[in-house]
């Protein structure tokens, strides 16, 4: 039997087509009640979102991201709102608890009529709540911190903040040898994570270096930063010291993208949006080629000279100001990754994170990071270009 997540992944063009704005309404409210989505993500469904098909692609693929469980209960709801749309999408509702029955196989009584075996199913699993998932700030806490505004960024209000995220996770190479097997791991625990702190996470799979600069300038023009108070970005995929490989990277071609672009494109005079406010950019890319034993490298062939040297241009800080990067290794070293449980850095930055932020803001968030690994002496992630005049904190729930 297909898996509800699944059934609303292939219906999803059909989805984001047909589903009315009174219905989008109607659904958030109910996954809300049910404990699907958190109040964050239902205003970031809503109020983030101009257009209905835009707000139907940020509902359907928040809850198809959920699981089985979650998707269940959004069919179910479904079946509510629109019983047309349901019946023409073939989209009727399956129960997965153990006392229900789902369709077999047909076979024919001696009168000619149907006769539909049933088979029970397992269990559907407990869906994982954002604000359980990542420990909330409590009021008192956000209400010591915020108020030192001479030392802490400012936060906007949850309503009307339109806080967005960019994603882009390489994972499928032209060269079938480079394919990151386990990084679509890393990249749902990072939408996850950066959806429970309230952004909306714009992401890209398996694009050239030409197609990540696009897609970074096509964000840093994003109107939405004005009424935000924060950005993330995070790039994974293969790497050298200070560039990000494209899909078409290889021993014979270059296809590689600088991580000074990075900061170029969003500093404070390409990028008025998120000018003088926080731009956490987290990197996943080994810098060097070292393998591991258990663990694969998402390092490349031996790179030439010139990607071991410092060759990035210097800004002042009243250019480029209000960012820190954290990469996930140190320069030469190589980065692990499991083939099955993702990378080592990503787990450890997600588990972190989701425990620490209702009470750290971000470096000391790194520092914890880089403390995960202590004992573990292949490798350690490091902060870099830190240029944040003030502490961020995310204040989760807030």
């Amino acid at each position: 039997m297909e898996a509800a997540d699944q059934r609303l992944k292939r219906l999803r063009t059909e989805l984001l087509n047909s589903l009315s704005s009174g219905v989008i309404a109607d659904l958030v409210d109910e996954m809300q009640g049910a404990g699907v989505i958190n109040t964050s993500e239902s205003e970031d469904i809503l109020q983030a979102n101009s257009t209905t098909k835009n707000k139907a692609r940020s509902l359907v693929d928040i809850v198809s991201r959920k699981g089985a469980g979650a998707s269940e209960k959004f069919i179910e709801s479904l079946n509510g709102a629109d019983k047309e749309l349901c019946r023409k999408l073939d989209l009727y509702l399956v129960k997965t608890d153990a006392s229900a029955t789902v369709p077999k196989q047909t076979s024919m009584t001696s009168a000619g009529i149907a006769s539909i075996p049933t088979t029970s199913t397992p269990a559907a699993p407990e869906i994982s709540l954002s604000e359980e998932w990542i420990t909330p700030c409590t009021q008192q806490d956000y209400d010591a911190i915020s108020q030192k505004t001479s030392e802490v960024y400012m936060t906007l209000p949850k309503q009307g903040r339109k806080r967005l995220a960019l994603l882009i996770n390489n994972i499928e190479f032209e060269e079938p040898k480079m394919k990151r097997s386990g990084a679509e791991v890393d990249e749902k625990q990072m939408q996850k994570l950066l959806n429970g702190f309230g952004y909306q996470v714009e992401t890209h799979n398996n694009l050239t270096a030409e197609e990540m600069e696009k897609v970074l300038m096509a964000f840093s023009n994003r109107e939405e930063h004005m009424q935000s108070d924060s950005t993330f970005v995070v790039l994974m995929s293969h790497g050298l010291r200070d560039k990000i490989c494209g899909k078409r990277h290889n021993k014979e071609t270059q296809d590689t993208f600088h991580i000074d672009n990075v900061f170029n494109i969003l500093n404070n005079k390409n990028c008025r949006g998120l000018r003088g406010k926080p731009k956490i950019v987290i990197i996943q890319a080994c810098r060097g080629t070292n393998q591991g034993y258990v663990y694969v490298s998402d390092s490349v062939s031996p790179a030439p000279t010139a990607d071991y040297e410092e060759d990035g241009p210097f800004y002042q800080i009243h250019k480029e100001s209000d960012f820190i990067c954290f990469c996930s290794t140190t320069p030469e070293n190589v980065s692990l990754r499991h083939v099955e449980a993702g990378t080592i850095f990503i787990q450890k930055l997600v588990e972190v994170m989701r425990q620490n932020a209702s009470k750290f803001d971000i470096e000391e968030l790194f520092f914890k990071v880089q403390q995960a690994f202590q004992s573990f002496a292949r490798q350690l992630p490091v902060k870099e270009r830190g240029t944040l005049m003030k502490k961020f904190y995310l204040f989760p729930g807030f």
